[in-house]
């Protein structure tokens, strides 16, 4: 962790690298509130809104969607509703899908499995008990699924053989089920095997994770605090669309009998598909996480003293590194042109340092943003397609408030359009407009 604004350009990589912020140190020195850029409301804040439901759910549930861009910065906004939910004495439960699990292939037994592993470490974790008999299903379950899983329980037992009493059950129990991740996360084919086995069993899956609650619960009550487990569900957003559709459309029930609060990022693509409103019967009313507008449309065109975007993307560079070591031009360049993108926009201050490094300067010029600006327009502009480009070439002339179409979801997923404030409008990134005119694909 580093908490230390760079004060020259070698110690830019680290401080504008694209990892999340974290620890509460690390928020409180890096972390720039852009709610109002965001959604022109200032009092629309995700994690403000998020600490107050929690607060006010006695006994109701919320399961919710929490939708934005890859790189947006959703991740650090999790960590910041984590460490205010703790606060507050949940048990607070946050696991990284994309990390802990294979983000290209996930089913939705993955995710259930995965929910049972986070309740039952966090569970341990703050000294809440979990019982010989739920111990015990949950040996037998896995024991019975496949050969491979056996072979791993019976590793787990000889390690834990010489320990007494229920705690070895559980810590057997961690050691098993942080084996069936593994397994999940690295290897393909036993992946196979064991999903083949669990799917069928899927029900008795979830009453496993049902009674892990429900021991939770009574003791989290007994110990005077918010008896509702919360768990937090980060990466989801980032799985192929079909297995995303199968999660939350197909299976989006399953989750439903689950007496825990329950966040779940989602694909933002998948927000503009007609599976949208189905899916949100199970996840109703979704929170989302727009990118910084660094110019606004309103009433048909775009508010040229809109200043509230480009001061706010400042303010986030500015509590990283000393603004001086950006000549204005090369600043304004890297902000407009990466359109209020955060992912984008750090990776190009990144190439620019390293660019301005090479030539021995010490500062990053005009030139050093506009080279690194074209290694990313390089990289997110390539072959559309013709109906791709027609689909630019609408919002570009002004349709900006799309509707669900397959060519929209595409250019969602890949970042050539960008979604923007809580009217849900959206653009071209600047660097795929400029690309566009340039190249002749667009007039005007």
């Amino acid at each position: 962790m580093l908490y230390l604004k760079a004060q020259e350009l070698s110690q830019m990589q680290d401080v504008f690298n694209a990892n999340p912020l974290q620890d509460e140190k690390e928020i409180d020195r890096f972390y720039q509130d852009a709610t109002e850029a965001r959604t022109g409301d200032a009092y629309s804040g995700f994690v403000e809104k998020m600490g107050l439901l929690l607060e006010d759910s006695r006994q109701s549930l919320i399961h919710k969607l929490f939708i934005g861009h890859a790189g947006v910065g959703k991740t650090t906004e999790l960590y910041r509703l984590k460490h205010i939910a703790e606060e507050k004495k949940f048990l607070t439960c946050m696991g990284r899908c994309d990390i802990d699990l294979d983000s290209g292939d996930i089913e939705y037994t993955d995710v259930l499995f995965y929910i049972l592993d986070l309740l039952v470490n966090q569970a341990c974790l703050e000294g809440l008990k979990i019982s010989d008999r739920v111990v015990k299903k949950i040996e037998n379950y896995w024991n019975s699924s496949t050969e491979l899983v056996r072979t791993i329980s019976m590793q787990a037992e000889t390690e834990f053989s010489l320990g007494l009493g229920s705690e070895t059950g559980v810590m057997k129990v961690i050691q098993l089920l942080a084996s069936v991740k593994a397994i999940l996360k690295n290897s393909a084919e036993s992946k196979r095997e064991i999903r083949t086995q669990i799917e069928p069993r899927s029900s008795e899956l979830i009453h496993q994770i049902k009674e892990v609650i429900e021991e939770v619960r009574s003791q989290l009550q007994e110990k005077g605090r918010p008896e509702i487990p919360f768990v937090i569900l980060d990466g989801l957003d980032k799985i192929p669309l079909a297995q995303a559709r199968k999660i939350f459309q197909e299976n989006g029930s399953r989750f439903q009998g689950l007496q825990i609060h329950l966040l779940v990022t989602f694909p933002i693509s998948l927000s503009y598909t007609p599976e949208y409103k189905d899916i949100q019967v199970w996840f109703p009313n979704p929170e989302k996480l727009p990118m910084i507008k660094i110019r606004n449309w309103q009433q048909g065109a775009y508010q040229d003293d809109y200043t509230e975007g480009v001061d706010t993307v400042r303010a986030i560079i500015g509590k990283r590194a000393e603004l001086s070591l950006f000549v204005e031009e090369a600043l304004s360049e890297l902000i407009n042109y990466t359109g209020g993108y955060i992912r984008d926009l750090f990776r190009c201050i990144c190439e620019a340092a390293l660019r301005a490094r090479l030539r021995k300067s010490r500062i990053i010029e005009l030139e050093d943003a506009r080279k690194a600006l074209a290694v990313l327009e390089s990289d997110i502009n390539g072959r559309y397609s013709d109906e791709l480009i027609g689909k630019m070439e609408d919002i570009y002339r002004g349709n900006k408030h799309v509707s669900t179409s397959e060519e929209i979801t595409v250019l969602l997923q890949i970042g050539a359009v960008l979604e923007y404030n809580g009217t849900r409008w959206c653009d071209l990134h600047p660097l795929v407009e400029k690309w566009l005119v340039e190249n002749n694909k667009i007039t005007g």
